[in-house]
């Protein structure tokens, strides 16, 4: 008789023997595999969601931001709410971050009354919404001041960093004890705080602007990591040399890009608002460093954004509708009104002209975006090329690895008021570069298209930037 019972024995897993039967996998194995699944497809997405346009970034660069910022700064004391309302100016001209005097303070332990701080609060969370950075200057009043409460406090208002400038004459150890100072107050506040501080003061004495001077920091060829550096350092000898020929920058450049944490102050004193060399020095600004420095005294346009509060103030509940008339009784008597034509339609407003964009600011902004998205122009190493009796200022931006993906880009600016040609295939050559000619990605002057390598052509002050092509 057939036994229909179910054996107590287990029934040795055996898949030749039952081949209708499967083993169920293990849960440990399907959650590892889900979770794998999950991964994949949140990568994109994130990718997308952590790029930015204009910085070639897929969310997994962990280097600080102030290491490929262009900073703006503004000096003299301005107003909150004017610089609010130029944050799409200033957004638009490529602007990361901005360096603004800090509000006077009274001093510590003083019955002085407290400044109204609403408007740089209100700016601080403008700018935020912007992608703009706000930093504050705060003045040494001497060699010894004690900067850390100052520091504190205003760090605790949310500014990104601080800018320590010091007086004349202070001695390199002098500015290493007020770094220190203020970044340890920022290494106690919360996200990357960002300390900069003056690379090269005045020499009292007036020595040669290309010896460095004896109260200048040393030189350095690595980014400032310990607490006594400053992450950033503003060097102004730009803006004392005796003259802005190729001469004189070239040496002072080449000593320049040995030291990457330092920003190139273009700011130099010359007749009229529009300076002759002003393409050539905001090339040299935005080109020869990975972080950049714009100043006020540039005289950008910056139009102010339109403001919202003067639009007519509209009832938050709309208008009730008017009620239609009561029907008159039948047999009332109703006057003869004559008819009357209708008021004309009022013309439409016109729309105002736009103003003329001004030609300075609109190179700015060009070099601004080719800073940002050009990996080469930004971070590649930079080789002069001695042009100097030919007063040029020539130099390769040379990429790593450099293929006809990832060419090298070529600097060219004219500092005489003559045309200029020159010939850079012998100079191209010593490089161990090949190409044949400069294909455009950004010039001063229109109507100039390729360049060949052999004849070099620019207008004078005009400035040629062009990708080395086979």
């Amino acid at each position: 008789m057939p036994n229909f019972c179910r054996p107590r024995c287990p029934v040795p897993n055996n898949t030749a023997n039952h081949p209708a039967r499967h083993t169920r996998k293990p849960f440990p194995i399907t959650l590892c595999c889900f979770a794998a699944f999950l991964a994949a497809a949140c990568v994109p997405a994130l990718g997308q969601m952590l790029a930015r346009p204009g910085w070639n970034g897929n969310g997994l660069d962990t280097s600080p931001w102030w290491e490929r910022a262009v900073f703006y700064r503004i000096d003299s004391p301005a107003d909150a709410r004017d610089i609010a309302s130029r944050l799409d100016a200033l957004r638009s001209l490529g602007v990361d971050a901005l360096i603004l005097p800090a509000p006077e303070l009274p001093p510590a332990g003083s019955n002085g009354a407290m400044p109204n701080l609403d408007d740089l609060d209100n700016l601080l969370r403008q700018a935020g919404s912007h992608n703009i950075r706000v930093l504050l200057t705060l003045h040494a009043a001497n060699a010894k001041a004690d900067l850390s409460g100052l520091a504190r406090f205003w760090l605790s208002r949310g500014v990104a960093g601080l800018y320590v400038a010091t007086p004349p004459g202070t001695t390199p150890e002098q500015t290493q004890a007020l770094v220190e100072t203020v970044r340890k107050s920022a290494s106690g506040a919360l996200g990357r705080r960002v300390v900069l501080t003056d690379s090269d003061l005045a020499p009292p004495d007036g020595s040669d602007v290309h010896q460095p001077a004896r109260n200048a920091a040393p030189v350095r060829t690595s980014r400032a990591s310990g607490p006594a550096v400053a992450q950033l350092q503003i060097d102004s000898r730009l803006g004392r040399l005796p003259a802005l020929d190729a001469a004189s920058l070239r040496p002072l450049l080449v000593q320049a890009i040995a030291q990457p944490d330092l920003l190139l102050d273009t700011a130099v004193a010359a007749s009229g608002t529009r300076p002759p060399l002003a393409e050539a020095m905001a090339a040299i600004a935005l080109i020869t460093h990975p972080a950049a420095l714009i100043d006020s005294s540039a005289n950008l346009v910056l139009e102010p954004s339109p403001d919202q509060s003067a639009a007519p103030a509209t009832s938050e509940q709309p208008a009730r509708p008017t009620p239609p008339p009561a029907p008159l009784p039948p047999g009332t008597y109703l006057p003869y009104v004559p008819y009357a034509p209708p008021p004309p339609k009022p013309r439409p407003a016109v729309a105002p002209t736009p103003k003329p964009a001004d030609p300075l600011t609109t190179w700015y902004r060009q070099l601004a975006v080719l800073h940002h998205d050009n990996a080469v122009v930004r971070s590649g190493s930079k080789i002069f090329l001695d042009f100097d009796a030919q007063n040029a200022l020539v130099w390769v931006n040379r990429p790593a690895s450099p293929s006809p993906l990832n060419p090298p880009v070529v600097v060219v600016c004219n500092l005489s008021s003559s045309p200029l040609q020159l010939s850079l295939t012998a100079a191209i050559k010593q490089l161990n570069l090949r190409g044949f000619f400069l294909r455009p990605l950004l010039r001063s002057f229109d109507a100039m298209g390729a360049q060949p390598l052999d004849n070099v052509t620019l207008p004078p002050f005009g400035v040629y930037i062009g990708e080395l092509r086979l």
